[in-house]
């Protein structure tokens, strides 16, 4: 690198420490752990402002808005690209290497950000860092709020995002996507830890993001009408499945847990409404009963057979095989690699 281009590197490098002292590991030093010193010198022209347009000039009253903005293109640079994000395709057991950048990723951002002020771009790097003061109850408390609405932006790789503003969107098809998206809006995980894997599935792939979790009730334990479920803690993911359907039904079901027995869940096992039943909508429920989702994982092995009517019906297989339903919960402050 020449002096300039090291300058800015190290300015730059150092803003971010000393703005977020709190994130563990720093997001500079992180950054010099990702990008080799070869990569840095252009990556450091990629952020060089000059006299851009829609940008702050160049004066001694712009110079800290300029360092944050600087800051704020090199989080994305590196953490949206290929140099840290990664994501599973259909098929896959582990994340690969994967870019949410647009090719004008710079040109996008700096429409948006080019003339905030220091603080106001400051709140757009504080999504690569968690909130000191998040809790498990604010996980609950988020996901309470509504499910991703399905709509673009797509969270990885959203340029425009803030820690003041953020709102979960984008895709919303699995419930592993609800909970991610919950758990970055709350802030107890921040764009680094999301962009390990912004589209998980298989075990592999989850067990690297989530670990192995605490057993709330295991599969050597048939569930029944009688069966009491343990309590699970506000804002705790939990994950429920049956082991006798094997890696292909491995996935089962990702949730939120209230904390009273009630879960938020996208993509649910749909329960009507009745005496001493809350309805459960397959879209979101922010209300929902855990247990009465656990019971689809319970009982006995059901099969599909022709009714009597020429109708498929279902029916207890023969011979009678308990289901060997499993529920596992995750304390969101103990994740893998949480940042």
């Amino acid at each position: 690198m020449n002096k300039d281009q090291l300058t800015r590197w190290n300015d730059t490098i150092g803003y971010l420490n000393t703005k977020f002292p709190l994130a563990v590991p720093k997001i500079g030093d992180h950054i010099n752990t990702i990008v080799g010193v070869a990569l840095r010198a252009t990556i450091s022209q990629q952020l060089a402002l000059g006299s851009t347009n829609g940008v702050h000039p160049n004066t001694n009253a712009n110079k800290n808005a300029r360092h944050a903005l600087r800051a704020l293109l090199l989080c994305q640079r590196v953490y949206f690209s290929d140099l840290w994000a990664k994501q599973n395709f259909v098929g896959q057991q582990v994340a690969v290497a994967l870019s949410s950048l647009d090719a004008n990723w710079k040109a996008l951002s700096l429409n948006t950000w080019g003339m905030r002020s220091e603080q106001s771009i400051c709140d757009a790097i504080a999504m690569f860092a968690i909130l000191p003061n998040a809790t498990a109850q604010d996980v609950s408390d988020t996901a309470k709020l509504g499910a991703p609405t399905g709509l673009p932006p797509a969270i990885a790789g959203n340029l425009n995002a803030a820690r003041s503003t953020f709102a979960v969107t984008g895709a919303a098809e699995t419930c592993y996507r609800g909970v991610l998206g919950w758990l970055l809006k709350s802030g107890v995980v921040s764009f680094r830890w999301f962009m390990q894997n912004a589209a998980p599935t298989g075990k592999a792939s989850l067990d690297d993001l989530f670990g192995d979790g605490i057993e709330v009730w295991p599969a050597s334990t048939p569930f029944t009408d009688a069966s009491v479920l343990p309590d699970v803690e506000a804002g705790y993911v939990v994950h429920m499945w049956n082991e006798n359907t094997g890696t292909a039904g491995w996935n089962g079901h990702w949730v939120i847990s209230n904390g009273d027995g009630t879960f938020c869940g996208v993509n649910n096992g749909e329960v009507k409404a009745g005496p001493g039943k809350v309805e459960v909508l397959k879209k979101f429920s922010n209300n929902g009963v855990l247990r009465a989702q656990f019971e689809g994982y319970g009982g006995n092995e059901m099969v599909e057979v022709v009714g009597p009517k020429g109708f498929l019906v279902l029916q207890e297989k023969q011979p009678v095989t308990a289901s060997r339903g499993r529920m596992v919960k995750f304390n969101p402050l103990n994740l893998p690699n949480r940042m």
